[in-house]
Order: C-alpha cells, then structure tokens, then sequence
C-alpha cells in the first residue's frame, strides 16, 4: 500500500509541501479546526506522514500530545521547521532514530 503525506502549517509551509506533492494539506487558521483536522488525518488509513510545523504543535498544546499518543502506529508525526527557522531544543526527529534503533548517532564535520 501507498502511503499519502499531509501538511498542517502556516500558508508558506503548506503551499510549498502542496507544490512538492503533499496530498492532505491544512492551513491552520483556530485551534478547534486544527485539531479537528489532525483528528481526520489520524483516523485516515491511507496518511502515513503527518507534517505539523513546531510551532503550531506547541500551539495545540496537550490536546496535540494527547492525540498524538492516543493514534495507531501510523501516522508517523514529524514536527518541522516553519518559514521562521523554528528550531526546537530536542531534535525529534533524532529522537525517534534513538529510541527505534537504541542508539544515537552522532554527526560531526568532516576532517574532525
């Protein structure tokens, strides 16, 4: 089965994830529709990549986290960056390589 990948950011985020080929886009305008939306995306068995832009992550707050811990194996919920340079202070992305793998990994610059 093919998995699809849905956005929820701001209008630059979105649009550009749409233009690259994003199916499922959201554009988070309140709170509610967004976490109406996210819902949608959960319960869908055909998304298996949600995209949420960190700071509207931590926007949603508990009621995200809840959410995201509450859903099946997939989606997979990957924050991201936004048009501001979010960056937050755990990568999670890392995060989520070290707790699947049981090891972190270290990236270092070349000649060091």
């Amino acid at each position: 089965m093919s998995y699809k990948i849905a956005v929820v950011g701001d209008q630059e985020t979105v649009t550009g994830f749409a233009l690259a080929g994003a199916t499922y886009v959201h554009i988070h305008a309140t709170r509610e529709e967004t976490l109406a939306k996210l819902s949608e995306f959960f319960a869908s068995g055909e998304i298996g990549l949600v995209l949420i832009t960190h700071r509207i992550a931590e926007e949603l707050g508990l009621d995200f986290r809840w959410m995201s811990r509450a859903k099946r194996l997939l989606p997979l919920v990957l924050r991201i960056p936004d048009k501001t340079g979010y960056v937050p202070k755990v990568d999670e992305l890392r995060e989520i390589i070290r707790r699947t793998v049981g090891a972190g990994i270290m990236v270092r610059k070349e000649g060091s």
